[in-house]
This record gives C-alpha cells, structure tokens and sequence, in this order.
C-alpha cells in the first residue's frame, strides 16, 4: 500500500479521475472492430483529447494515456499496437500516419545517481511535436523531447532520439538520415 501511495503523492484528485475516466471510456471503444469502432473512437477522442482537428482512423488496441494533453490535427491515422503517452505533451499536425507498434512517449525518468529507485522518481515532461505529412513507420520508438518536421518518414524499428530535417527519411537506433523527399513531388 506504501507503494500505491507514493505513486500518488502530488497527484491531484481531478487529474485521478480524469485518468481513470479516459482509461475506462478507451477501454470500452478502443476493441471494437470497423468503421462504427472508428466512428466511435473518434467521438470519444473529441470528448478527451486538447484538440482533434478531424475524424481520426485509430485501429483498434491502440493505448493513448494523457490524452488531455494531446493536439491532433485533421486526417489522423494511427494502427493496432500503438502506444501514445502525452504525460510532457504531444502536438501533432495534419496528414499524420502511424503504423503498428509504435511508441510515444513525451515523459522520461531521471536515471542520474543511485537513490531514489528510478521507478520511484517523477517523469520529467518533454514535450513531442509532429509537423504535418508524418509516416511513422511501424515498430519505431519516438524519444522525449523530439520535434519530426514537416514529411519526415521514419522507418520501421527506428529510434528517433533527434529533431529531424523536412521531408528527409530515418533509419536505424539511433534515427539517422538516408535521403531526401521531393518535396514536390506527387505520387499516385
């Protein structure tokens, strides 16, 4: 129990409720399959969200905490998998996509010195943006504090632990770039 209670040291009562609600009202439309779960979810997603600037298209078994933190711009799409966590806050543009799997995360733990625990320190927030015309590839893992700018692709089971370049695409753990988008480019 002395666990539980310092977990929730400092936490306000509106902030644990809010949460628990968010958690329960995700949970009951987060499974359900085709386009009344997608309709549903974003229905339930303006109710929480800071903003969601269209509907969305958020398969089902997505996990997002802290959504009260969370800005989306129109035309969202999110696979099964995903893990969104807005605890630092999370900005998102328009024409975002993210694939199967990925997690983001704009919360980490202190890690310096030995006492106390890590497990037992408060996250420091750091804020996440996602400029328009994003492709998150699946499997990727989007660090604390990171800013995608605008057509930035990131590949499969990448790491992004930098700001990226426009229109530039990343690779690998850690990110790195591997070329470039034309950024006027059309393709069908």
């Amino acid at each position: 129990m002395s666990f539980l209670r310092d977990k929730l040291a400092g936490v306000r009562l509106g902030a644990l409720l809010f949460s628990q609600a968010e958690a329960v009202a995700f949970w009951v439309v987060g499974g359900l399959p085709g386009v009344v779960g997608f309709a549903l979810r974003t229905a339930v997603y303006r109710l929480f969200f800071a903003r969601l600037g269209g509907f969305c298209w958020v398969q089902h078994g997505v996990t997002i905490v802290q959504s009260n933190r969370l800005r989306v711009g129109r035309h969202f799409g999110c696979n099964t998998g995903s893990y969104i966590n807005a605890i630092g806050g999370i900005e998102m543009g328009d024409y975002v996509l993210i694939g199967s799997n990925v997690t983001i995360s704009s919360g980490m733990h202190p890690i310096e010195g030995a006492l106390p625990p890590v497990f037992a320190r408060p996250v420091v927030p750091k804020p996440i943006r996602i400029e328009d015309d994003v492709w998150i590839g699946a499997g990727a893992v989007i660090m604390p504090g990171v800013t995608l700018r605008r057509g930035t692709v990131i590949g499969a089971n990448s790491v992004v632990t930098r700001d990226t370049e426009p229109y530039t695409v990343y690779v690998g753990a850690p990110a790195r770039a591997v070329r470039t988008r034309d950024a006027g480019e059309a393709n069908a």
